[in-house]
């Protein structure tokens, strides 16, 4: 079983694969914290405002549960 900072190393790698397109299309993305199989993303950029913003949401859910290979749940957050 991974350590947490090891598993929280895999989440974050996953969480760049994915910025790369966010990015393209004028956005950015941010783990602020996963805990509990809870991740809490802030979108920013094009993205804050963007009606598919939970289309965007969805998909790291799916890639992340895939990557972890258990069920995970995405938020959007945003920092304090």
């Amino acid at each position: 079983m991974p350590t947490k900072e090891e598993e929280l190393h895999v989440i974050q790698g996953a969480i760049d694969t994915i910025r790369a397109g966010v990015q393209s299309d004028g956005g950015e993305l941010e783990l602020l914290s996963f805990e509990n199989d809870i991740a809490r993303i802030e979108l920013s950029g094009a993205c804050a405002e963007c009606h598919m913003a939970g289309q965007t949401l969805g998909g790291i859910r799916r890639h992340l549960t895939e990557t972890l290979g258990r069920p995970v749940r995405v938020f959007p957050a945003w920092k304090d």
